[in-house]
């Protein structure tokens, strides 16, 4: 009985080892885009790798890049080109609320903000059909959102 418990015991914490679970992919980190009014910002998504009909989660970071404590204002203009492979597969235009009012950054201070779930599989599928490599760029406000790659299988 004791070694049916151990055996088991051993399974359970393989299961939750990195690698050993399909919920275990890694980030998918993009650069940190030009500094402009004392801001960068950078996309990013919680999985670099999800399966076909789960959605793609696009996150963007912000940093006060400056010495200084800034303002950062609530509600940006938001685009997002959206590519897979060499094709373009369409824009996403958006306006976004980061927080109820506009909020303080301290120098080297950073703040995370969900942005929308992009559709793989099915009828909301718009961008991101199917499986493959997908590239995500862009602009909020006047922040620069260098490329960031999220692949599907």
């Amino acid at each position: 009985m004791c070694r049916e418990a151990a055996v088991a015991a051993v399974l359970t914490i393989a299961l939750m080892l990195p690698g050993c679970s399909s919920d275990s992919s890694p980030r998918a980190e993009g650069a940190w885009g030009k500094e402009e009014d004392g801001f960068r910002a950078a996309l990013w998504s919680p999985r670099a790798t999800v399966t076909a009909g789960e959605p793609i989660e696009l996150r963007v970071k912000v940093r006060n890049s400056t010495g200084e404590i800034r303002d950062l204002a609530s509600a940006h203009d938001l685009m997002v080109k959206v590519s897979r492979g060499d094709k373009d597969a369409g824009d996403d235009v958006d306006y976004v609320t980061l927080a109820p009012a506009a909020m303080k950054l301290s120098p080297g201070q950073e703040r995370d903000f969900p942005l929308r779930q992009y559709a793989t599989d099915g009828e909301g599928a718009k961008l991101c059909k199917g499986p493959g490599v997908y590239r995500f760029r862009g602009k909020l406000g006047q922040l620069e959102l260098p490329p960031v790659e999220v692949k599907v299988e």
